[in-house]
Parts: structure tokens; sequence; C-alpha cells
């Protein structure tokens, strides 16, 4: 049961999942159909037997150029969805609605569906850049939820704390899940499952961390992003620890000696394990989307996405 007095079934009902199966360790994102019809988005769900998962871009990926132009690379590349980037100059919180609805058509007219909303509200201390009053932070979290609505889909990626888990006081704890509490009141009311990046500098730096503070929150609208991290943990069992929490993935690689961006077919990390953890094992059949690309001019970067959208639409 949430704070809100919220529980799992009636979190489902709003969202219009009522008569399906409740699946793996009572988490909203369960095994088989659920899954289907929930972590696809707003728009048309996946079938229960997936070839792979559905291939995403997150806008921030091409940062320095306009927001219509990436949709325009999207749909070349042969993308599903777009994940748009929450800060300036792509859609950022202080869009008004009509501009917010403009985009979601931008996007539709390429083709594609909004996987998810990407924004930068963080539970606990923020950033030391990034600072915001607890007032202002409320606020945020509720255009963000706003926003999500309006773009279609019903998964909002969030932040948690500052630090990384091990340096964590209870008091960064009580802040998190103070936090917490707030904003997924906001979002179970909305529908909407709120998604925690899984960095560092965060209490999500490692997997165990990030579903502790899951649970303290206990509320079913509170569900985690995978990702990689290196020299954090092993990939695979973060992605084991995670796996009944996970709504979306963000599909980045390293290589296999050195430092940078590899194409995500040629890096350290197997995405095909990754999937066959979290869709074998969990259910999952999300979005794997691609974050960053590498490559320094526009020609290297576009190569670039065109190889990893080959790469992740191989994956099944």
């Amino acid at each position: 049961m949430s704070e809100r007095g919220m529980d799992r079934r009636d979190f489902l009902q709003k969202l219009g999942l009522t008569g399906l199966v409740l699946g793996v360790s009572g988490s909203a994102c369960g095994g088989g159909d659920e899954v289907s019809a929930r972590q696809g988005g707003a728009s048309a769900a996946r079938p229960s037997m997936s070839a792979g998962p559905k291939v995403g871009l997150c806008t921030i990926a091409f940062q320095e150029l306009p927001f219509q132009e990436v949709l325009q690379l999207a749909h070349d590349a042969g993308i599903d969805g777009i994940e748009p980037w929450g800060k300036p100059d792509h859609l950022p919180l202080t869009r008004t609605d009509d501009e917010v609805r403009q985009a979601r058509d931008a996007i539709e007219a390429q083709g594609l569906e909004v996987s998810h909303y990407g924004c930068y509200v963080r539970l606990g201390e923020d950033l030391e850049r990034e600072k915001v009053s607890q007032v202002q932070k409320e606020a945020n979290m509720a255009r963000a939820v706003q926003i999500t609505k309006l773009l279609g889909t019903d998964i909002c990626r969030i932040w948690a704390g500052n630090k990384d888990s091990e340096l964590l006081g209870e008091d960064d704890w009580e802040r998190m899940v103070g936090d917490g509490n707030k904003f997924c009141a906001l979002a179970e009311d909305a529908g909407i499952t709120l998604a925690i990046e899984m960095h560092g500098n965060s209490v999500t730096n490692k997997a165990a961390a990030a579903v502790e503070l899951l649970e303290r929150v206990g509320s079913p609208a509170l569900k985690l992003n995978y990702q990689i991290l290196n020299n954090s943990e092993d990939p695979y069992e973060r992605a084991r620890t995670a796996g009944p929490h996970v709504v979306m993935v963000h599909a980045q690689n390293t290589p296999m000696q050195g430092r940078g961006q590899a194409l995500i077919c040629e890096g350290a990390v197997d995405f095909q394990k990754v999937w066959d953890i979290l869709h074998g094992q969990f259910g999952f059949e999300g979005y794997f989307e691609i974050e960053f690309v590498g490559g320094e001019t526009p020609e290297q970067k576009r190569a670039a996405l065109e190889a990893d959208a080959k790469c992740l639409k191989g994956i099944g």
C-alpha cells in the first residue's frame, strides 16, 4: 500500500490495466501481458511474446540540433520512439501546453511515438548547480507530470540524490523518501510512472540501493530506468537486481579497452544478454533507448546512430 492509500490493483485500474495478471515481485512491471500493456507507453502495446525491445532515441544525443531535426534523424534511422530531452532547447518544463502538444504532433508526424519524458527533477538534494527551493521542486514535478500526460506517454524519468549510495546518511534517505512520497502522490493521481535514472552520484549507483529506495517509498508509481555504470558493479548482476522494477533502458556502451563512447554492439557490455535477463526473467518489453552516440562530426554521429539502431533492432 502506498502513502496515498492506493494499492497496486487500484493504480493499475487508473492506468486501464484491470483484469491483467499481477506478476513478478508485486511490481507494476510484472510479467507477460501486463508488461506488454504498461511498458510500451500510452500508445500501441507490443505483443507479450516480443521479438526484441522497442528502439528509442533520447534527443539529448543530438542536443546541439533543433528538436525537429533530431526527429528527422530518428525517422531516417528506423527508430520507434523518442524520449524528449527536458532541457533547452528541446522540451524544458517552461514550455507551454500548446508547445508541448506541437512537439507531440511533430513526433507523431514522423511516425514515432513518445516513449518517455526525460526530466531532471531530483528526489532529495539537488546538484549544486541546480539548487531550487522545495516549493519550486514540487512545482517542477507537477509540471513534469503534466507534460508527460500531454505527450501521450505514461513514464517520466527522474533522479535521486546527489551522491553515491555508500556516502548517504540517514538524513539523505529521509529527504529522498519524503520527496518520493510527495512526487509519487502526484504520479499516482495522474496514472504516471516515475522512472529513476540509474546513474553515478546518485543513490542508484548500486542497484540494491536503488531497490531499497523504492521499498522505502512504497509506491507502485516509482520504478527504475536501467543503465550500465562503469566500475560500479557487474552490468548483468545490476540488471538481475533491478529487473523486477525496470520500465525503461538507456543503452550506451564503453570500449573493450580505454574510455569513450563505443557503438552499442561493439562495446564491453553485451546488450543481448541484458535483454535476455530483463525480458526472459522479468518480462520486460519496453524500450532500449540510444542515449548518446559516438563521433565528432554530424556525419559520424549520424552513422553511429544508424549503427546503434541496427544493433538494437537485432536483439531478440
